[in-house]
């Protein structure tokens, strides 16, 4: 039915526009209304299934709704996997590596459910494959929620720290050999 409602509004168009013909269609505006948002709902779960960017929102949220969620900021980096995370670093070139200071992989879900750096703010570590459930749960959860709050803010504040320690470890490598320079390796030095 609403294939041909579609196949029909397009003729309509056409004439429209070639002809300048105008057809009244004896539905009420608001019926009209609700089958295209229907039509366009649906072609958006479409593209949202089947589409390969937003992988990790969508394993949390796999339905379209035109209602916002009631995310932070913090609650939106973590989830997207955008801000003070180091694989999301090294992606852009601002970070030299995606290992966390621990030598994991800094992703979100590493950094709520294994580092030992975030261990006051990590939750129950599940089975892969019930990681989507996990997050919509934790996302449904008020006190989950400003958790995750504080694990970012945690992060955002000590991103400097995980730079520092890779980058200590890469100075104290190449520098072994050569002991006529001495470098201050202290995250608050400055260098002019």
């Amino acid at each position: 039915m609403l294939a041909f409602l579609d196949e029909m509004a397009d003729q309509l168009d056409k004439n429209a526009t070639k002809n300048g013909d105008f057809h009244n269609i004896p539905a009420p505006k608001n019926h009209l209304k609700n089958i295209l948002r229907k039509i366009a709902i649906n072609k958006w779960q479409h593209k949202w299934t089947t589409g390969e960017t937003g992988r990790p929102v969508f394993n949390i949220i796999p339905k379209v709704s035109t209602n916002p969620v009631s995310w932070s900021r913090e609650q939106i980096l973590f989830t997207t996997g955008h801000g003070a995370f180091p694989n999301y670093l090294k992606w852009f070139k601002l970070h030299n590596s995606d290992l966390c200071a621990c030598g994991k992989i800094g992703t979100p879900f590493h950094f709520a459910t294994f580092c030992h750096l975030t261990s006051a703010f990590q939750f129950t570590k599940t089975r892969e494959d019930l990681t989507s459930i996990l997050w919509q749960n934790l996302l449904d959860n008020k006190l989950s929620r400003l958790k995750i709050s504080r694990l970012m803010s945690f992060l955002i504040e000590h991103e400097d720290l995980n730079k520092f320690q890779q980058d200590q470890n890469k100075v104290t490598n190449s520098d072994s050999s050569s002991d006529s320079e001495t470098v201050s390796l202290h995250p608050t030095s400055q260098h002019v």
